[in-house]
Protein backbone atom coordinates (compact mmCIF):
# COMPACT_ATOMS: atom_id res chain seq x y z
CA UNK A 1 0.00 0.00 0.00
CA UNK A 2 2.86 2.43 1.13
CA UNK A 3 4.70 1.68 -2.06
CA UNK A 4 1.47 1.79 -4.60
CA UNK A 5 0.75 5.64 -2.73
CA UNK A 6 4.25 6.47 -3.18
CA UNK A 7 4.89 5.44 -6.88
CA UNK A 8 1.39 7.13 -7.92
CA UNK A 9 2.27 10.51 -6.47
CA UNK A 10 5.47 10.02 -7.41
CA UNK A 11 5.84 8.34 -10.82
CA UNK A 12 2.22 9.48 -12.07
CA UNK A 13 2.70 12.98 -11.10
CA UNK A 14 -0.52 12.93 -9.18
CA UNK A 15 -1.03 15.75 -5.85
CA UNK A 16 -1.76 14.09 -2.59
CA UNK A 17 -5.20 14.38 -2.50
CA UNK A 18 -5.60 13.00 -6.16
CA UNK A 19 -3.80 9.86 -4.99
CA UNK A 20 -5.85 9.24 -2.12
CA UNK A 21 -8.71 9.24 -4.41
CA UNK A 22 -7.25 7.04 -6.55
CA UNK A 23 -6.49 4.46 -3.62
CA UNK A 24 -10.01 5.19 -2.15
CA UNK A 25 -11.29 4.07 -6.06
CA UNK A 26 -9.71 1.39 -6.50
CA UNK A 27 -10.57 0.18 -2.61
CA UNK A 28 -14.12 0.19 -4.09
CA UNK A 29 -13.34 -0.81 -7.68
CA UNK A 30 -11.07 -4.22 -6.97
CA UNK A 31 -13.26 -5.12 -3.65
CA UNK A 32 -10.41 -4.84 -1.29
CA UNK A 33 -12.60 -4.60 1.60
CA UNK A 34 -10.36 -1.92 2.91
CA UNK A 35 -12.57 -0.58 5.89
CA UNK A 36 -10.04 2.68 5.47
CA UNK A 37 -8.09 3.72 3.09
CA UNK A 38 -5.06 6.12 3.70
CA UNK A 39 -4.80 9.97 3.99
CA UNK A 40 -3.63 12.69 2.71
CA UNK A 41 -0.93 13.46 5.47
CA UNK A 42 0.38 9.34 5.73
CA UNK A 43 0.76 9.64 1.96
CA UNK A 44 2.92 12.55 2.26
CA UNK A 45 4.89 11.62 5.42
CA UNK A 46 5.00 8.27 3.39
CA UNK A 47 6.89 10.22 0.29
CA UNK A 48 9.07 12.17 2.76
CA UNK A 49 10.16 9.13 4.56
CA UNK A 50 11.16 6.93 1.16
CA UNK A 51 13.04 10.17 -0.25
CA UNK A 52 14.51 10.68 2.99
CA UNK A 53 15.48 6.88 3.55
CA UNK A 54 17.02 6.55 -0.40
CA UNK A 55 18.72 9.98 0.06
CA UNK A 56 20.94 8.59 2.95
CA UNK A 57 21.85 5.35 0.64
CA UNK A 58 24.41 5.91 -1.81
CA UNK A 59 27.60 7.41 -0.31
CA UNK A 60 28.67 4.09 -0.17
CA UNK A 61 27.58 3.10 -3.41
CA UNK A 62 30.29 4.82 -4.64
CA UNK A 63 33.46 3.97 -2.77
CA UNK A 64 34.81 1.17 -4.76
CA UNK A 65 33.98 2.89 -8.45
CA UNK A 66 34.93 6.04 -9.73
CA UNK A 67 32.34 9.13 -9.59
CA UNK A 68 31.47 11.72 -11.15
CA UNK A 69 29.46 14.92 -9.94
CA UNK A 70 26.99 16.95 -11.57
CA UNK A 71 25.98 20.29 -9.25
CA UNK A 72 23.61 23.24 -10.43
CA UNK A 73 21.72 25.76 -8.42
CA UNK A 74 18.17 26.39 -9.15
CA UNK A 75 16.98 30.14 -9.84
CA UNK A 76 15.18 32.05 -6.67
CA UNK A 77 12.23 29.71 -5.26
CA UNK A 78 10.46 32.04 -2.74
CA UNK A 79 13.52 33.35 -1.39
CA UNK A 80 15.96 30.70 -1.47
CA UNK A 81 18.05 28.88 -4.34
CA UNK A 82 18.57 25.32 -4.51
CA UNK A 83 21.85 24.05 -4.71
CA UNK A 84 21.47 20.10 -5.96
CA UNK A 85 24.39 17.65 -6.53
CA UNK A 86 24.12 14.45 -8.18
CA UNK A 87 26.30 11.35 -8.02
CA UNK A 88 27.13 8.55 -11.02
CA UNK A 89 29.53 6.66 -12.42
CA UNK A 90 32.31 8.14 -14.30
CA UNK A 91 32.25 6.38 -17.37
CA UNK A 92 28.98 5.97 -19.50
CA UNK A 93 27.96 2.37 -20.13
CA UNK A 94 24.97 2.89 -21.82
CA UNK A 95 24.52 4.36 -25.53
CA UNK A 96 21.22 6.77 -24.16
CA UNK A 97 21.61 10.01 -22.50
CA UNK A 98 21.75 9.84 -18.99
CA UNK A 99 18.57 8.84 -16.96
CA UNK A 100 17.19 9.39 -13.49
CA UNK A 101 18.37 5.64 -12.83
CA UNK A 102 21.70 6.47 -13.48
CA UNK A 103 22.03 8.83 -10.38
CA UNK A 104 21.78 9.72 -7.57
CA UNK A 105 21.38 12.61 -5.41
CA UNK A 106 24.13 13.06 -2.96
CA UNK A 107 23.24 16.27 -1.81
CA UNK A 108 20.23 19.25 -1.28
CA UNK A 109 21.22 22.24 0.24
CA UNK A 110 19.08 25.77 0.18
CA UNK A 111 20.64 29.35 1.48
CA UNK A 112 19.57 32.44 0.06
CA UNK A 113 22.46 33.03 -2.17
CA UNK A 114 25.49 31.01 -3.06
CA UNK A 115 29.25 32.14 -3.88
CA UNK A 116 31.89 29.84 -5.06
CA UNK A 117 33.37 28.91 -1.32
CA UNK A 118 29.78 27.45 -0.11
CA UNK A 119 29.47 25.71 -3.12
CA UNK A 120 33.24 24.22 -2.20
CA UNK A 121 32.20 23.51 1.39
CA UNK A 122 29.18 21.51 -0.08
CA UNK A 123 31.41 19.16 -2.44
CA UNK A 124 33.99 18.99 0.05
CA UNK A 125 31.62 16.99 2.30
CA UNK A 126 30.76 14.70 -0.11
CA UNK A 127 34.06 14.00 -0.70
CA UNK A 128 34.35 13.32 2.75
CA UNK A 129 31.71 11.08 2.98
CA UNK A 130 32.60 9.17 -0.02
CA UNK A 131 36.38 9.07 1.14
CA UNK A 132 37.76 10.50 -2.42
CA UNK A 133 37.95 12.75 -4.63
CA UNK A 134 35.30 12.84 -7.78
CA UNK A 135 37.00 11.86 -11.71
CA UNK A 136 35.02 15.03 -12.36
CA UNK A 137 32.31 17.62 -11.83
CA UNK A 138 30.06 18.35 -14.54
CA UNK A 139 28.33 21.71 -14.77
CA UNK A 140 26.90 25.09 -16.71
CA UNK A 141 29.28 27.76 -16.86
CA UNK A 142 28.26 29.72 -14.10
CA UNK A 143 31.14 31.14 -12.60
CA UNK A 144 30.59 30.38 -8.87
CA UNK A 145 30.21 26.86 -9.63
CA UNK A 146 33.48 27.13 -12.31
CA UNK A 147 35.35 28.87 -9.30
CA UNK A 148 34.33 26.22 -7.16
CA UNK A 149 35.29 23.15 -8.74
CA UNK A 150 38.47 25.30 -9.02
CA UNK A 151 39.38 25.35 -5.22
CA UNK A 152 38.41 21.46 -4.74
CA UNK A 153 40.72 20.99 -7.86
CA UNK A 154 38.73 18.95 -9.22
CA UNK A 155 38.39 18.53 -12.54
CA UNK A 156 35.63 20.52 -14.17
CA UNK A 157 33.89 19.34 -17.41
CA UNK A 158 31.43 22.37 -18.83
CA UNK A 159 28.02 21.32 -20.21
CA UNK A 160 27.99 20.72 -23.84
CA UNK A 161 24.64 22.72 -23.98
CA UNK A 162 25.45 25.73 -22.32
CA UNK A 163 28.61 25.62 -23.49
CA UNK A 164 27.85 25.51 -27.46
CA UNK A 165 25.08 28.24 -26.63
CA UNK A 166 27.61 30.57 -24.80
CA UNK A 167 29.95 30.75 -27.99
CA UNK A 168 26.89 31.22 -30.18
CA UNK A 169 25.45 34.36 -27.78
CA UNK A 170 28.66 36.01 -27.78
CA UNK A 171 29.53 36.12 -31.56
CA UNK A 172 25.49 37.37 -32.29
CA UNK A 173 23.98 38.81 -29.20
CA UNK A 174 25.28 42.12 -30.26
CA UNK A 175 25.28 41.55 -34.16
CA UNK A 176 22.65 44.27 -35.81
CA UNK A 177 21.75 41.11 -38.04
CA UNK A 178 20.62 39.05 -35.26
CA UNK A 179 18.72 41.91 -32.71
CA UNK A 180 16.65 43.17 -36.00
CA UNK A 181 15.71 39.33 -36.62
CA UNK A 182 14.82 38.85 -32.86
CA UNK A 183 12.85 41.88 -32.98
CA UNK A 184 10.70 41.03 -36.19
CA UNK A 185 9.98 38.06 -34.53
CA UNK A 186 8.86 39.15 -31.02
CA UNK A 187 6.60 42.20 -32.66
CA UNK A 188 4.91 39.60 -35.00
CA UNK A 189 4.02 37.28 -31.85
CA UNK A 190 3.21 40.68 -30.05
CA UNK A 191 0.63 42.05 -33.52
CA UNK A 192 -1.10 38.97 -34.49
CA UNK A 193 -1.77 37.15 -31.42
CA UNK A 194 -5.35 36.06 -31.23
CA UNK A 195 -5.90 37.01 -35.33
CA UNK A 196 -6.30 34.53 -37.76
CA UNK A 197 -2.82 34.26 -38.49
CA UNK A 198 -1.91 33.15 -34.98
CA UNK A 199 -1.46 29.33 -36.32
CA UNK A 200 1.67 30.10 -38.03
CA UNK A 201 3.42 32.22 -35.03
CA UNK A 202 6.83 31.24 -34.33
CA UNK A 203 7.45 29.39 -31.04
CA UNK A 204 7.48 30.41 -27.43
CA UNK A 205 11.37 31.53 -26.60
CA UNK A 206 12.73 31.55 -23.17
CA UNK A 207 13.24 34.53 -21.63
CA UNK A 208 16.24 33.42 -19.85
CA UNK A 209 19.54 31.53 -21.45
CA UNK A 210 17.19 32.36 -25.02
CA UNK A 211 20.23 31.04 -26.47
CA UNK A 212 19.91 27.58 -25.48
CA UNK A 213 16.30 26.93 -27.51
CA UNK A 214 17.24 29.40 -30.31
CA UNK A 215 17.31 26.39 -32.89
CA UNK A 216 13.39 26.65 -32.67
CA UNK A 217 12.68 29.75 -33.59
CA UNK A 218 15.38 29.37 -36.52
CA UNK A 219 13.80 25.97 -37.77
CA UNK A 220 10.33 27.42 -37.92
CA UNK A 221 12.08 30.64 -39.97
CA UNK A 222 13.45 28.16 -42.14
CA UNK A 223 9.93 26.91 -42.61
CA UNK A 224 8.04 29.78 -43.27
CA UNK A 225 10.50 30.91 -46.00
CA UNK A 226 10.15 27.69 -47.70
CA UNK A 227 6.46 27.15 -47.62
CA UNK A 228 5.84 31.04 -48.43
CA UNK A 229 4.34 30.80 -51.54
CA UNK A 230 1.78 28.44 -50.12
CA UNK A 231 0.39 31.14 -47.82
CA UNK A 232 -2.63 33.01 -48.56
CA UNK A 233 -2.01 36.53 -49.66
CA UNK A 234 -2.83 37.93 -46.49
CA UNK A 235 -0.53 35.38 -44.65
CA UNK A 236 2.44 36.64 -47.26
CA UNK A 237 1.45 40.04 -45.72
CA UNK A 238 2.09 39.35 -42.62
CA UNK A 239 5.41 37.71 -42.75
CA UNK A 240 6.94 39.11 -45.76
CA UNK A 241 9.27 40.51 -43.11
CA UNK A 242 10.87 37.11 -43.09
CA UNK A 243 12.70 37.59 -46.65
CA UNK A 244 14.65 40.50 -45.18
CA UNK A 245 16.13 37.91 -42.57
CA UNK A 246 17.08 35.31 -44.94
CA UNK A 247 20.56 35.64 -44.93
CA UNK A 248 20.93 35.67 -41.05
CA UNK A 249 18.49 32.39 -40.85
CA UNK A 250 20.54 30.62 -43.57
CA UNK A 251 23.57 31.33 -41.04
CA UNK A 252 22.21 30.46 -38.01
CA UNK A 253 20.64 27.12 -39.40
CA UNK A 254 23.92 25.74 -40.20
CA UNK A 255 25.30 26.65 -37.01
CA UNK A 256 22.23 25.05 -34.97
CA UNK A 257 22.46 22.38 -36.99
CA UNK A 258 25.41 21.12 -36.53
CA UNK A 259 24.85 22.38 -32.28
CA UNK A 260 22.15 19.82 -32.38
CA UNK A 261 23.97 16.49 -34.34
CA UNK A 262 27.06 17.41 -31.61
CA UNK A 263 25.09 17.73 -28.63
CA UNK A 264 22.83 14.60 -29.36
CA UNK A 265 26.16 12.51 -30.58
CA UNK A 266 27.96 13.04 -27.40
CA UNK A 267 24.69 12.71 -24.93
CA UNK A 268 23.83 9.51 -26.73
CA UNK A 269 27.19 8.23 -27.17
CA UNK A 270 29.17 10.17 -24.08
CA UNK A 271 32.50 11.56 -24.61
CA UNK A 272 35.36 9.64 -25.26
CA UNK A 273 38.07 10.05 -28.38
CA UNK A 274 36.26 8.58 -30.54
CA UNK A 275 33.28 10.56 -30.34
CA UNK A 276 35.63 13.53 -30.20
CA UNK A 277 37.16 12.77 -33.52
CA UNK A 278 32.94 11.89 -35.08
CA UNK A 279 32.40 15.37 -33.74
CA UNK A 280 35.60 17.01 -35.63
CA UNK A 281 33.87 15.85 -38.69
CA UNK A 282 30.62 16.79 -38.00
CA UNK A 283 32.66 20.30 -37.60
CA UNK A 284 34.64 20.37 -40.96
CA UNK A 285 31.98 21.20 -43.79
CA UNK A 286 32.10 25.03 -41.32
CA UNK A 287 35.05 25.90 -42.21
CA UNK A 288 34.24 26.16 -45.87
CA UNK A 289 30.75 28.27 -45.19
CA UNK A 290 29.93 30.92 -47.06
CA UNK A 291 29.45 33.29 -43.60
CA UNK A 292 32.48 34.48 -41.81
CA UNK A 293 30.33 34.09 -38.42
CA UNK A 294 29.90 30.37 -39.30
CA UNK A 295 34.06 30.04 -39.70
CA UNK A 296 34.51 31.61 -36.21
CA UNK A 297 31.84 29.85 -34.48
CA UNK A 298 33.13 26.34 -35.80
CA UNK A 299 36.55 27.11 -34.31
CA UNK A 300 35.40 28.15 -31.11
CA UNK A 301 33.76 24.23 -31.66
CA UNK A 302 36.86 22.58 -32.15
CA UNK A 303 38.68 24.97 -29.50
CA UNK A 304 35.83 22.94 -27.03
CA UNK A 305 36.23 19.73 -28.21
CA UNK A 306 39.79 19.88 -27.92
CA UNK A 307 39.58 21.07 -24.54
CA UNK A 308 37.09 17.91 -23.68
CA UNK A 309 40.11 15.66 -25.19
CA UNK A 310 42.32 16.69 -23.02
CA UNK A 311 40.68 15.85 -19.84
CA UNK A 312 39.82 12.21 -20.76
CA UNK A 313 42.73 10.73 -18.87
CA UNK A 314 42.96 7.53 -21.49
CA UNK A 315 41.47 5.90 -24.62
CA UNK A 316 39.16 3.25 -22.44
CA UNK A 317 37.70 6.81 -21.09
CA UNK A 318 33.97 7.33 -22.14
CA UNK A 319 32.78 10.12 -19.60
CA UNK A 320 29.08 12.41 -19.47
CA UNK A 321 29.09 15.50 -21.05
CA UNK A 322 25.25 16.63 -20.56
CA UNK A 323 23.71 17.74 -17.04
CA UNK A 324 20.51 18.37 -18.86
CA UNK A 325 19.05 15.96 -15.83
CA UNK A 326 19.85 17.84 -12.64
CA UNK A 327 17.52 20.51 -14.91
CA UNK A 328 15.26 17.83 -15.61
CA UNK A 329 14.97 17.23 -11.61
CA UNK A 330 14.73 20.68 -10.48
CA UNK A 331 11.63 20.78 -13.41
CA UNK A 332 9.72 17.97 -11.49
CA UNK A 333 10.24 19.51 -8.54
CA UNK A 334 9.14 22.85 -8.98
CA UNK A 335 5.87 21.47 -10.97
CA UNK A 336 4.89 19.85 -7.82
CA UNK A 337 5.88 22.54 -5.37
CA UNK A 338 3.66 24.98 -3.94
CA UNK A 339 2.51 27.70 -5.95
CA UNK A 340 3.40 30.32 -3.49
CA UNK A 341 6.64 31.39 -3.56
CA UNK A 342 7.08 32.06 0.05
CA UNK A 343 7.05 28.46 0.87
CA UNK A 344 10.07 28.46 -1.01
CA UNK A 345 12.52 24.82 -0.41
CA UNK A 346 10.10 22.33 1.58
CA UNK A 347 10.61 18.53 2.75
CA UNK A 348 8.29 17.52 -0.66
CA UNK A 349 11.88 18.41 -2.20
CA UNK A 350 12.31 14.26 -0.90
CA UNK A 351 10.45 13.51 -4.23
CA UNK A 352 14.05 13.96 -6.24
CA UNK A 353 15.43 10.65 -4.69
CA UNK A 354 12.46 8.76 -5.24
CA UNK A 355 12.21 9.81 -8.76
CA UNK A 356 15.88 7.91 -9.01
CA UNK A 357 14.41 4.94 -8.08
CA UNK A 358 11.50 4.24 -10.52
CA UNK A 359 11.69 2.00 -13.00
CA UNK A 360 10.39 4.00 -16.17
CA UNK A 361 9.21 0.83 -17.64
CA UNK A 362 7.19 -0.35 -15.51
CA UNK A 363 6.30 2.54 -12.84
CA UNK A 364 7.08 0.85 -10.16
CA UNK A 365 9.97 2.06 -7.58
CA UNK A 366 12.49 -0.56 -6.30
CA UNK A 367 12.65 1.20 -2.63
CA UNK A 368 12.35 -1.31 0.34
CA UNK A 369 9.48 0.61 2.18
CA UNK A 370 8.84 -1.13 5.38
CA UNK A 371 12.70 -0.73 5.82
CA UNK A 372 12.10 3.37 5.14
CA UNK A 373 8.98 3.87 7.64
CA UNK A 374 11.08 1.91 10.16
CA UNK A 375 14.25 3.35 9.80
CA UNK A 376 13.21 6.85 9.60
CA UNK A 377 10.76 8.96 12.00
CA UNK A 378 9.30 12.34 11.46
CA UNK A 379 11.63 13.65 13.85
CA UNK A 380 14.62 12.44 11.83
CA UNK A 381 12.83 14.58 9.25
CA UNK A 382 12.09 17.81 11.13
CA UNK A 383 15.99 17.71 11.96
CA UNK A 384 17.06 17.41 8.47
CA UNK A 385 14.70 20.00 7.61
CA UNK A 386 16.09 22.55 10.16
CA UNK A 387 19.70 21.46 9.25
CA UNK A 388 19.17 22.39 5.59
CA UNK A 389 16.19 24.29 4.55
CA UNK A 390 15.73 27.67 5.46
CA UNK A 391 12.29 29.10 7.52
CA UNK A 392 9.49 28.85 5.58
CA UNK A 393 8.38 32.76 4.75
CA UNK A 394 4.71 31.63 4.40
CA UNK A 395 4.39 29.97 8.06
CA UNK A 396 6.32 33.38 9.59
CA UNK A 397 3.71 35.44 7.93
CA UNK A 398 0.64 33.38 9.23
CA UNK A 399 2.35 33.35 12.67
CA UNK A 400 3.03 37.14 12.58
CA UNK A 401 -0.15 38.22 10.99
CA UNK A 402 -2.37 35.97 12.92
CA UNK A 403 -1.06 37.39 16.43
CA UNK A 404 -2.21 40.83 15.32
Amino acid sequence: MVGMCVDIYVGCQCGFRTTADIVKYLNGRLKWGLSETPSMGSIKNWVEKSGYSVYKEPSSKYQEDDYALITDESMMIGSEKLLLTLGMKANKERETALSFQDIDVLDISVKPSWNAEKIAEVLANIEDKINKPPSYVLSDNASTISKAIRIQEYEHVRDIGHTLAMFIERKYKNDASFIAYTKAISGVKFRENMKPVSYLLPPKQRVIARFMNIASNIDWSKKILKSFDLLSESEQKVFSFMTEHNQIVEELYEITKACNEISKHLKNNGLSHKTIKDCYKMIEPLHTSKFSGVIEISECFMKYLMELHNKLPNKNSNWYVSSDIVESLFGSYKSRKSSNPLDGVTRQVMILPVLTRINPKTGISNICFKSALESNSLSDLKQWSYSNLTENLAVKRRKILNAA
